[in-house]
């Protein structure tokens, strides 16, 4: 009963229930084409918002990534870390907070605390408007400095808004210190694309992934919900984004 009132309770799980209940009543007056109507964005709506179902799409991206240990890196030049973990929280003590992509930066500082690289390399764009405008990067570096959780030097990538922007401004950056190597680290589903930007520069890349959210969701085995949910949504969503910007940037000549 709790798989069920759960789903249900939520705002799109109860309009859902609405849908369903207003192409029973149309079935009921036989009014078979608003019947029709409903029952299709029933339908839609059950298959799009099923966990199960947007988690093995996303897992499709994570699966190439997935089962790499640490011990099997050899160090590179640096470990570089993509953007998009936090966003900004004056209230809270360091300024911000994270997002559902942190573990992104929990295995970055793994790799830096091994001694896998000569520095770690934080991308990120600006947080903000205006005067209260802060970088990603920078956040971060103050986080690890308090901490004193890593013996590399920290270095941030300025003026990012993009995947493309971040491995733009890591090839500048390795030809100043004269590097070549890096150990990327990114969500597991957003490595594909990543990987292939970062090597279309000519950046000898090696690949750790993080965040397997569509891998993590299957393995812990729900059971099948014909409910919606608004977390089924962001994951379809992540996976959406994923493969329109691989072809978009196809088009645009970065991979």
């Amino acid at each position: 009963m709790k798989d069920w009132l759960g789903p249900l309770s939520e705002p799109l799980g109860f309009l859902w229930l609405i849908l369903v209940l207003w192409m029973l009543r149309r079935l009921w007056r036989r009014e078979w084409g608003r019947a029709w109507s409903s029952g299709l964005l029933v339908v839609v709506l059950a298959l799009a918002g099923n966990n199960q179902l947007t988690s093995e799409l996303l897992a499709t991206l994570e699966r190439p990534y997935a089962g790499r240990t640490a011990d099997e890196l050899a160090p590179a030049d640096a470990v570089v870390m993509l953007g998009g973990t936090v966003s900004l929280s004056r209230h809270d003590c360091f300024g911000f907070q994270f997002n559902d992509a942190a573990d992104r930066l929990v295995t970055a500082v793994d790799l830096a605390r091994r001694s896998k690289g000569r520095a770690l390399i934080l991308g990120g764009g600006a947080r903000g408007a205006g005067g209260a405008m802060k970088h990603e990067g920078d956040l971060l570096r103050r986080l690890l400095a308090a901490w004193s959780v890593t013996p590399l030097p920290v270095l941030v990538l300025e003026g990012c808004r993009t995947t493309h922007d971040e491995a733009l401004a890591t090839q500048r950056m390795l030809i100043e210190q004269g590097w070549r190597r890096v150990i990327l680290i990114t969500s597991a589903f957003h490595m594909r694309r990543s990987e292939a930007a970062f090597r279309k520069l000519g950046i000898e890349v090696e690949c750790y992934a993080s965040d397997f959210r569509g891998l993590a969701a299957l393995e812990e085995a729900r059971p099948m919900r014909i409910v919606p949910t608004v977390g089924a949504l962001q994951t379809l969503s992540l996976y959406t984004h994923e493969v329109l910007g691989w072809y978009l940037y196809r088009l645009r000549g970065r991979l």
